[in-house]
């Protein structure tokens, strides 16, 4: 394993990283837990939206992924908050058959209506990225490879809320996910910089492998991509929508909370080989976890287990020895991922293996 920050997981060469001379990485230093407003607050602060519904049927959408985070959510605003959802999902045609199931069942035991949402997006676009990433696999254009997938799930939520007459949207977005900034600094010039750095970035990237942009679909899903969240402000404004992410700053994420409620509250199964509930949604996004390990020598896991390290949820210890499963990639299951998106997986691993060869 990689030599990290002496306090969370973060490998000393994780980008941007600032170790102090005790070995502390910047992100530990300048940790500090928020302060949960409750579930009281939120109520109170969801009356205004809720009462600008027209629906007689739903008092609210939730962005269902099938993931932990929004199922936990879908959960926390039937049990808790009682609320009368609709549950939207995008599905992006590579979401594996048990998380599909765990979809279904788990709408069935909260009594909830499932919208799901079939769009080909991504799978228009996966094989031409993936087979232009291939001739030049830098960590740097791994975004590329999710291009159709964030279409989806950005914005089919909100025209379902205004299609149903719903004004209130409900997220499943934690402080977890919002930390992992690498995903966005790798695109930007030195990995620093604002808007316009990753604009300057994403066309040194095409500059340097010009594959990237050679199909004119994808090429127009990439720039579509990249004005969605435009377009979703723009629809929530003219529509008068009101978005909560809960997790940020009204309900701490506690991850052995969530495991019990998804496993025992609503029977969640786990694919084979599998020992806890995080990350196996999109195989799209199995198999750019797989390739930023590759390529960087960490992943989202890393950088989550780290902020539950700081969140004082877990040892470090015991971290690591859920990143070290983690890590442990399935070959055969990557390879039957890429021949799944169209793509030849033997050449595919092979030219990966030249650029990163394996360690024992």
């Amino acid at each position: 394993m990689k030599k990290t920050c002496s306090k969370c997981l973060l490998p000393i060469d994780y980008l941007n990283i600032e170790i102090n001379d005790e070995g502390v990485c910047q992100h530990c230093r300048n940790f500090s837990k928020p302060n949960y407003l409750g579930t009281e607050r939120l109520l109170e602060d969801i009356k205004e939206p809720l009462s600008r519904n027209t629906s007689q049927k739903y008092d609210c959408v939730v962005g269902f992924s099938g993931g932990r985070d929004s199922t936990y959510l879908l959960w926390y605003v039937v049990k808790v908050l009682k609320l009368r959802p609709l549950a939207v999902f995008s599905d992006d045609l590579f979401i594996p058959e048990v998380a599909l199931e765990n979809i279904e069942n788990t709408c069935k035991e909260l009594g909830v209506d499932l919208r799901a949402i079939k769009h080909d997006n991504l799978k228009k676009c996966l094989p031409h990225h993936l087979n232009a990433w291939i001739k030049r696999p830098v960590p740097e254009s791994l975004m590329f490879i999710n291009v159709g997938e964030r279409i989806g799930y950005e914005t089919l939520v909100e025209l379902e809320a205004i299609k149903e007459g719903v004004k209130l949207i409900w997220g499943g977005r934690t402080l977890i996910q919002a930390s992992e900034e690498y995903k966005t600094d790798l695109m930007k010039i030195n990995h620093r910089g604002g808007k316009a750095s990753w604009i300057m970035g994403y066309l040194k990237e095409v500059a340097l492998n010009p594959s990237l942009a050679m199909n004119f679909f994808c090429l127009k899903m990439q720039y579509k991509e990249f004005r969605v969240r435009k377009w979703k402000q723009k629809l929530i404004q003219k529509n008068n929508l009101t978005i909560i992410h809960p997790f940020f700053k009204y309900v701490h994420w506690i991850e052995d909370d969530i495991e019990n409620i998804l496993f025992n509250d609503l029977h969640w199964k786990l694919p084979e080989g599998k020992t806890n509930s995080s990350r196996f949604g999109c195989e799209a996004d199995t198999l750019r976890q797989y390739l930023f390990y590759r390529t960087l020598g960490y992943n989202d896991t890393a950088v989550d287990l780290s902020y539950l390290i700081r969140d004082g949820q877990i040892s470090r210890e015991a971290a690591k020895e859920k990143l070290m499963e983690s890590v442990d990639f399935s070959e055969a299951d990557i390879k039957e991922i890429l021949n799944k998106a169209g793509v030849n997986a033997d050449r595919f691993i092979e030219r990966l293996n030249r650029k990163y060869p394996l360690y024992s």
